[in-house]
């Protein structure tokens, strides 16, 4: 009988798909920066591109997507459909083949993220049980895509999910509840109780749950990532008022059931419009930095200090990805644009514009000297 690892190997081997190890760099330092785009609203792409912003490679999709996953070990790369998304389509972007589709459990749909294991031999997906509205966190062996574990998410609307360690995921439950007939309304509004879940991933077991007081509930905690250091950062989205005054951003661990929010002056917090895209720690873990596409910005804090820093202005921005160099970012917007910045040193400056491309919400940053 093959064990799951030698299982991996030969499937893997049989679709003639090569390690990123092995794969020839495609630039002299071996970046590839991964994002779906539309050029239209029918026309859908997942696609890389290099350090100098050249688009190197790009496949069609059924539908808008919203985040990659890259698995860690071959090269593989996967485009998440939008909420309420009902495919992961697999590619191997060396040779631009297709190689598989993941669909979601029945009555589920995804919510645009998932994760490959940190051994590469599992999926890890975000779903949503429409009739009854509950998360759920969904394991399945790679490559094959059988169903491995099923869990609650801890909560409703879990949108994305980051692995701290090889068992524990941490998980962004929105409060949410939607169903795809009608995804953008909110079933749930007055009863929506967001919150940010550690779950074991060898058992289900919830190890830590921290959520807002009563007077945030409708504070949706969406985005986040971690840090080498075990820091999260989470971004929010609010479903009040517009004009209420709530914190937008929040550091968590998974040894406090509190959420520590940072601050930021009033008029960058104004200029959110209540809405924050992706969440990235840079390289060091020392610097956060969230995008708002609604607000054309990205604003940038010192973690340890939890100091704010200030912000790049650009329009419809929303990818944002750590370079291997510290303190340092990639950025793309919905206008095309790619660039390249440095906020401590207030630096920033454009490496590309592609004619056509509007970028969507999330960047993946792939090092092929891995």
């Amino acid at each position: 009988m093959l064990s799951r690892r030698a299982f991996l190997t030969s499937s893997l081997a049989a679709l003639s798909i090569p390690t990123w190890a092995s794969a020839l760099p495609i630039e002299t330092n071996g970046e590839l920066f991964i994002s779906a785009f539309s050029k239209s609203k029918t026309a859908h792409f997942i696609g890389a591109f290099g350090s100098n912003g050249k688009l190197r490679w790009s496949m069609p999709l059924p539908e808008r997507a919203h985040a990659p996953v890259v698995h860690p070990t071959y090269s593989v790369i996967g485009a998440v459909a939008r909420r309420p998304g009902f495919y992961i389509d697999f590619f191997n972007p060396l040779s631009g083949k297709a190689i598989k589709r993941i669909t979601p459990l029945t009555d589920h749909h995804f919510y645009g993220h998932a994760v490959f294991s940190k051994d590469g031999l599992q999926l890890i997906t975000q779903e949503n049980h429409y009739p009854t509205g509950q998360g759920k966190i969904v394991t399945r062996r790679w490559p094959d895509g059988e169903v491995l574990n099923e869990y609650s998410s801890g909560g409703i609307g879990p949108h994305e999910s980051v692995l701290m360690s090889d068992d524990t995921l941490v998980i962004a439950n929105g409060g949410l509840q939607t169903h795809p007939d009608n995804d953008r309304e909110i079933i749930n509004l007055e009863t929506m109780k967001p919150n940010v879940t550690y779950l074991s991933l060898s058992d289900g077991r919830l190890i830590n749950q921290a959520q807002h007081e009563d007077a945030l509930h409708q504070l949706s905690i969406r985005h986040l990532d971690v840090t080498a250091q075990g820091t999260v950062a989470l971004g929010f989205q609010y479903h009040g008022e517009p004009w209420e005054k709530v914190p937008l951003v929040a550091l968590s661990d998974v040894k406090s059931d509190h959420l520590d929010y940072i601050g930021m002056p009033d008029h960058v917090r104004t200029r959110f419009k209540q809405y924050c895209g992706s969440v990235c720690f840079d390289q060091s873990g020392e610097t956060l930095a969230i995008s708002t596409p609604r607000g054309g910005l990205v604003a940038y804090w010192d973690v340890p200090s939890k100091t704010f820093l200030g912000v790049d202005n650009c329009r419809d921005v929303c990818g944002l990805v750590a370079t291997k160099h510290k303190h340092e970012f990639i950025l793309t917007s919905g206008t095309g644009k790619q660039l390249i910045s440095q906020p401590r040193q207030r630096k920033i400056s454009q490496i590309n514009q592609l004619a056509e491309v509007h970028w969507d919400n999330h960047l993946k940053r792939l090092d092929l000297k891995i």
